[in-house]
């Protein structure tokens, strides 16, 4: 079987404009307010204050700039530390489950993406027509997913999207910086000889996870650099003997959700808004809960006792620690942010799931209480619910002290394709992670940069969008 990473190509290459979606237009219009709005929140974030401090420290050529901070630095670099700042917080998008193909989600796609875009337009020669960086951005996006897709359940047994998005960053800023189909060949072959991450540290809160957005995002920066310099790579990086799917995913390679519809059926559609500061398997649990809490008219303090009925995939993620035993109370935000009862004791005490309030939340004796009366269990029927949709709803009951209970199940989060936030809301959630991301040094111009991404099909020159955010 011929490998298809020539006709992957192609689509990247050859993808016009005009033969975009309106409704994939205006999601990756929002996706750009978003990442951007998640990078400048990221300094909130002890990791995030550490990668700045890096930047500093280990300066360079001043090529791109780190998004906020004033400072521009190798642009390679830049990806990197603005991936991880927009990352750090889990405030990023994330792709749902993807209807064409039934298997699952494709992860974590626009963090990668978008700071390389933004870093490649930095350092574009000439300009860079908008229309041309939307295609880019749905070229790149697509591409994370449908890779990670076609591992079929080999996806998710510890990858993440971030693993193989090298490629899709090479498809995105190599089609901003104008590499030809031989080059771009090359490059992805010098991404996939980049492609690292797991989701290991989802079960003790490390900072892994986070760290996988930035060094995918600066390989496939790299791989670009390294091609343009007259790199050399395979040309089976994804079927070779020791290629993407025989060496990665044990063998699983599904070829339709690969190739299937490619240029008619976009994946960097399918992505979901994210309304709180939390691993995405604990949102539908969130939502539903805080609903219920709405509509029923439930006080906190009347609650007894919570269970949630989940995948067995979202309880490994963010239900169980290391040793399969229910994750213990967290200490800090990061392992807070993957604690599913943690973090729906906090919607219900709080009404919402910011980082700022997450960090309230460790000393708040009432959420406290709630997540030691939460019980997450299995559930067979989600775990197929989760091979089709990805992140599948969860049922939710809450019992009270009178002994009345109520359950429910939320069939989309907010956020979700099919429950979208609307350009207001992502708006608002933006001037929330100016606000919460804010130091010296980092004000932008925030309603040019909104006003550019609104008419990004119109602007003759994309490159204004890094001036708005210098």
């Amino acid at each position: 079987m011929a490998d298809p990473i020539g006709t992957l190509a192609d689509h990247a290459l050859g993808l016009r404009y005009d033969r975009l979606p309106a409704a994939l237009v205006a999601t990756l219009k929002m996706a750009m307010i978003d990442t951007v709005g998640a990078i400048l929140a990221g300094r909130y974030s002890l990791f995030g204050r550490t990668i700045i401090q890096r930047a500093l420290e280990t300066g360079g050529r001043g090529e791109a700039q780190l998004i906020g901070a004033g400072l521009r630095i190798p642009v390679a670099e830049a990806a990197f530390a603005n991936a991880i700042l927009g990352r750090c917080l889990e405030l990023d998008d994330v792709h749902e489950g993807s209807p064409r193909t039934g298997y699952g989600h494709g992860g974590h796609i626009n963090i990668a993406v978008m700071p390389a875009v933004l870093a490649a337009l930095d350092v574009a020669p000439s300009p860079v027509a908008g229309t041309e960086v939307l295609a880019a951005m749905a070229a790149g996006g697509d591409l994370i997913a449908r890779i990670r897709l076609a591992a079929g359940e080999a996806g998710r047994l510890g990858w993440e999207g971030p693993t193989v998005a090298p490629f899709g960053v090479v498809a995105a800023a190599g089609r901003i910086l104008g590499l030809d189909r031989q080059t771009l060949l090359h490059a992805m072959s010098a991404a996939y000889s980049q492609c690292a991450g797991n989701v290991q540290s989802t079960t003790d809160g490390g900072w892994d996870v986070w760290l996988n957005a930035g060094t995918a995002a600066r390989s496939g920066m790299l791989a670009v650099d390294l091609a343009r310099r007259g790199f050399r790579g395979t040309s089976a990086p994804l079927l070779g003997t020791s290629g993407l799917y025989p060496l990665y995913f044990r063998g699983e390679y599904h070829e339709d959700a690969l190739t299937g519809q490619l240029g008619e059926f976009f994946e960097s559609q399918h992505v979901s808004v994210k309304p709180y500061a939390s691993c995405k398997a604990t949102h539908n649990a969130i939502y539903t809960a805080m609903r219920l809490q709405r509509d029923r008219g439930l006080a906190v303090q009347d609650i007894r006792r919570i269970v949630i009925h989940t995948s067995r995939y979202s309880l490994k993620l963010v239900g169980l620690d290391g040793s399969g035993q229910p994750k213990p109370m967290p200490s800090d935000v990061g392992k807070a942010q993957f604690h599913l009862g943690f973090t729906v004791a906090t919607g219900l005490v709080h009404g919402t799931v910011m980082p700022d309030v997450l960090e309230a939340a460790l000393h708040d004796p009432d959420v406290q209480r709630l997540s030691e009366a939460t019980e997450v269990l299995h559930s067979a029927a989600k775990d197929e619910l989760q091979k089709q949709r990805g992140y599948q709803p969860d049922d939710v009951t809450i019992e009270m002290t009178d002994g009345s209970s109520f359950t429910a199940c939320e069939p989309y989060t907010i956020g979700h394709p099919s429950n979208p936030m609307s350009r207001s809301e992502v708006a608002e959630k933006f001037h929330n992670c100016i606000r919460l991301g804010t130091s010296p040094g980092g004000h932008i111009d925030a309603p040019f940069f909104l006003d550019l991404v609104d008419r990004l099909e119109d602007l003759p020159d994309a490159r204004l969008l890094c001036r708005a955010l210098a």
